[in-house]
Formats: C-alpha cells, structure tokens, sequence
C-alpha cells in the first residue's frame, strides 16, 4: 500500500468532512477536484503508459483522457455516466470558484445566498463524485491491469 497516498487522502477526506461542517465549500470542492483528478490520472496512465497526462493536466484533458480510453474498452454505461456526471460537476466548480464576486463590468454579480447554496450543491456533488471515482478507479485498474496480465502472458 502507498502510505503517503493513504495518509494524503485520509487528510483530504478530514478536511472536506470539516469543511461541509463549517460551510466553507470552496475547500471542500477544491479537495474533491484534487481526488477526482488523482484517481482519473491514475487510471489514465495506468491504461496507457504512452500517456503524457501529469498533475499539471487540465482537469478537463484529462476527463478527456479518460472518456477515449473507456470508448476504446468494453465497457458499461455506468461508467459513461460517471465521466459524463463528473464533467458536469467540472462545468459547476468552475462556477462556484470564478463567480462568487467576478461578474461583466456593469453586471451586478449573483446573489450571495443564491450563490452559497450553488457552492453547496457543488461541494456535495463532489464529495459523491470522489467517493463515486475512488470506487470506480480501485475496481476498473485492477481488472485492467489483470487482463494486461494475462494477455502479456499468452503473448510469450
């Protein structure tokens, strides 16, 4: 087992479990993009080794990244969904993140309460979407690299 990801991610999870507590949601939305990315590169690199994908990667090439090599499997549409729901969430984070007080010049910005119960939404989405990813990504790289396993096997 990764210790420092284990200890890395049990801290994630602290902060955001604190974070929805205290209503302090752009915390908890920032940490969840920060999992959801971890795991979606994870899987990116460990399906192809050829990948350039990195932790610089736009969270939305590498929702990119992810959707052309599930398109490339046999796979169920469950897993579709799931890159379609947190590609949705991506488009709601940038949202909360870029518009709590940016706005046109001369366009009055969103109502603060308005805007808050958004950034909560968002933030709970998240924090499914984590726990949704973690899941999908813990099943979907083993069976991959189990079956890279067995093909490298008959290969020989």
């Amino acid at each position: 087992m990764n210790r420092p990801k284990f200890l890395s991610y049990r801290e994630a999870w602290r902060r955001i479990n604190a974070a929805q507590v205290g209503e302090f949601y752009f915390e908890v939305v920032t940490l969840c993009e920060s999992i959801i990315a971890d795991r979606v590169l994870s899987y990116v690199r460990g399906v192809d080794g050829g990948s350039e994908a990195n932790v610089l990667t736009p969270f939305s090439k590498l929702i990119g990244g992810w959707r052309v090599l599930v398109k490339g499997t046999p796979s169920d549409v469950t897993t579709l969904d799931l890159i379609a729901r947190v590609d949705r969430w991506r488009k709601n984070r940038n949202e909360v993140l870029h518009s709590l007080s940016k706005s046109m010049p001369g366009v009055a910005t969103q109502d603060v309460d308005d805007f808050i119960q958004i950034a909560k939404e968002a933030a709970q989405e998240g924090a499914e979407l984590a726990r949704a990813v973690s899941n999908w990504h813990r099943g979907k790289l083993r069976n991959h690299r189990k079956l890279v396993g067995i093909k490298s096997e008959r290969a020989s």
